[in-house]
């Protein structure tokens, strides 16, 4: 990349194509894996399917498929044991990201059945063409931005208490997108007095499906950048970062509309990676160590540089910051005391 793609936060095409194309290496093994317990959301197709796949051949201690459907989280597993040979080990559990209950009821059951968790790959995402509303908010903004940090914050006691009981540091890997950054405007656009009530007028705001899904991603590289700062990991033991798995060949705009779906499947024709191959980024986020806190992987390695000074800045901060009081707000409404639990 050069200087002034780094400063800008944006990649030229030549630049998209030869990442693309880079060799990613495989982070994880059967040493690292030994012992550990795995939860991976949307593991029953794409990103998530090949991420427990690598995790469950190199033999974890367990590999939790966090799903919405049991039939297809069960045909996933069976799929993943039959290609591997390696059985007893995943589990398919159920969540659904368009119900803040279901994520509480989730979060609970690994505490009671998970007495070590050492990383929550949080890969479930939606991509929509229609504005639908689910828990009072477009399902977009639902699925890849509250129920992703309502399963994060409710799972930080947790996580913290097992990095303090076996001398670990687990990871939280919240995938994005580098489509995040070119969503600028957005930024500008938006009432920072009321960002969620704004983002869910539809007046204002386009159901386009790769718009939404890029603005959605950009939301959570916000949180996690401020989330990350208040919680220090040589304090609390546990790891947060970001993934930008690239440009793959996975089922995420399925839902969304012909242009789009034509666009996008041109890309991937071209330039496009298998759900294999992005994946290695997630298993990378896993082993990144307590440098990648609050940080920004992609290809397999932490790169800043990709961040682009209007996220970066003391402007770009001051957003996060008011974004995170937002979102705490509704978290707490979801699970009344649970950011209050996961900060402290």
């Amino acid at each position: 990349m050069s200087s002034r793609e780094a400063v800008s936060g944006r990649m030229s095409l030549a630049a998209i194509v030869y990442h693309q194309y880079s060799t990613l290496p495989l982070a994880v093994s059967r040493s690292t894996c030994a012992g550990k317990t795995y939860i991976v959301t949307g593991a029953n197709i794409g990103l998530g399917y090949e991420c427990a796949k690598h995790l469950i051949t190199f033999r974890s201690e367990r590999v939790i498929l966090a799903v919405r459907s049991k039939e297809r989280g069960d045909e996933a597993l069976a799929s993943i044991e039959e290609a591997t040979g390696v059985r007893g080990i995943g589990q398919v559990w159920i969540v659904d990201l368009l119900s803040y209950a279901s994520v509480v009821d989730f979060c609970a059951r690994v505490e009671r059945e998970l007495p070590r968790v050492d990383g929550l790959i949080e890969n479930a995402a939606t991509a929509l063409a229609d504005w639908r509303l689910f828990e009072g908010m477009e399902s977009t903004l639902t699925t890849n931005v509250v129920s992703t940090f309502l399963m994060a914050v409710l799972l930080l006691p947790h996580l913290k208490a097992c990095a303090a009981r076996y001398g670990t540091k687990p990871v939280i890997g919240i995938v994005s997108s580098g489509l995040a950054f070119t969503r600028e405007a957005d930024v500008v656009k938006v009432d920072r007095s009321r960002i969620f009530d704004d983002l869910n007028d539809p007046k204002r705001w386009s159901m386009n499906g790769t718009e939404r899904y890029s603005l959605s991603k950009l939301l959570e590289v916000v949180v996690v950048r401020e989330l990350a700062s208040l919680l220090p990991v040589d304090e609390n033991g546990v790891i947060i970062n970001l993934i930008n798995p690239g440009l793959c060949s996975t089922g995420l705009l399925r839902h969304t509309d012909a242009k789009n779906k034509i666009m996008v499947g041109l890309l991937r024709i071209i330039i496009g990676r298998s759900a294999e191959w992005g994946s290695r980024n997630l298993l990378h986020s896993l082993e990144a160590g307590e440098v990648s806190h609050g940080k920004y992987l992609s290809y397999c390695e932490i790169r800043e540089d990709h961040v682009p000074e209007w996220v970066s800045n003391d402007d770009g901060r001051k957003f996060g910051r008011k974004l995170w009081a937002e979102l705490s707000a509704i978290l707490d409404r979801a699970k009344p005391g649970c950011v209050d639990r996961a900060l402290t």
